[in-house]
């Protein structure tokens, strides 16, 4: 008789290793799992929370006539936004609660996710996306809520003081008003990634805090750029669109120096 050669380590391996339709079973299986949660969510928010919704959706709205009404001389505006159609109310009310299941369900998407790539990495991949992922999500809320609570209200604030009252008749979009809500949370979601990005960068060795701090104030002039770019002709405005990119810059550029620091550090270790 002859003896199999093969050794017990690579048997059981090649027996835990599955195949690829095995493999878009389990993504499937993971998928499906996620997509349940938010949709249930998103149906249970929409059927019975719309209320609320439209109250958390135009927060920043109500914000920003509440403060109106408050200057000297006031300013009256309407509270209520006009709505042309009646799909325009619907649609708003599905996005609202898409947005809030989404951003519910994350964590579990998240999950899913994760355990379905995490068996094809390698260790050290697993540990550098352990290390970037939980601060990437905590600076999207960052994002989130510095739009929400700080910036779209003032911006609101801005553009409704700025209609000739003596011309003209505020009459504000449902539909252009959430769209707006919309854009500027997204630009500002990527914003608050710069530190993250900064850092996996100079993890990769293609950049250094020499090199950051040489282009600082070339970083600065195209935050102002942008700033100028996506919001209103006031500079006020711009100057909170870009501030944040500042101190967001100078937050990576910190993180990239502490990496390099270490780095040296560990190299002279190894050298003595």
């Amino acid at each position: 008789m002859t003896e199999d050669s093969t050794p017990p380590e690579a048997e059981s391996e090649e027996s835990d290793r599955m195949t690829f339709g095995e493999h878009l079973d389990e993504l499937r299986t993971r998928m499906f799992r996620a997509m349940l949660v938010i949709g249930v969510m998103f149906l249970g928010g929409w059927t019975f929370l719309q209320e609320q919704l439209i109250w958390i959706f135009m927060r920043p709205h109500n914000n920003a006539v509440r403060a109106l009404s408050e200057r000297e001389p006031p300013i009256v505006m309407e509270e209520k936004l006009q709505v042309l159609d009646g799909l325009e109310q619907l649609f708003f009310t599905l996005k609202a609660s898409l947005m809030v299941s989404l951003l519910l369900g994350l964590p579990f998407l998240t999950y899913q996710v994760w355990a379905f790539v995490s068996a094809g990495l390698h260790d050290g991949e697993k540990r550098a996306i352990r290390r970037y992922l939980p601060w990437s999500m905590l600076l999207s809320l960052g994002g989130l809520a510095f739009c929400y609570f700080i910036f779209f209200p003032f911006v609101l604030e801005y553009l409704y003081s700025g209609l000739n009252q003596k011309h003209f008749v505020a009459g504000y979009q449902l539909s252009r008003y959430f769209g707006q809500y919309l854009m500027f949370t997204f630009a500002l979601v990527l914003v608050f990634q710069l530190p993250v990005l900064m850092s996996g960068l100079g993890a990769a060795g293609l950049v250094d805090a020499a090199f950051l701090r040489k282009y600082r104030r070339h970083f600065i002039l195209v935050a102002f750029v942008i700033g100028a770019m996506l919001t209103p002709p006031e500079p006020m405005s711009q100057f909170l669109m870009a501030l944040p990119t500042v101190v967001l810059f100078e937050i990576g550029v910190l993180l990239v120096a502490a990496q390099g620091k270490k780095k040296r550090a560990q190299e002279a270790s190894e050298k003595a």
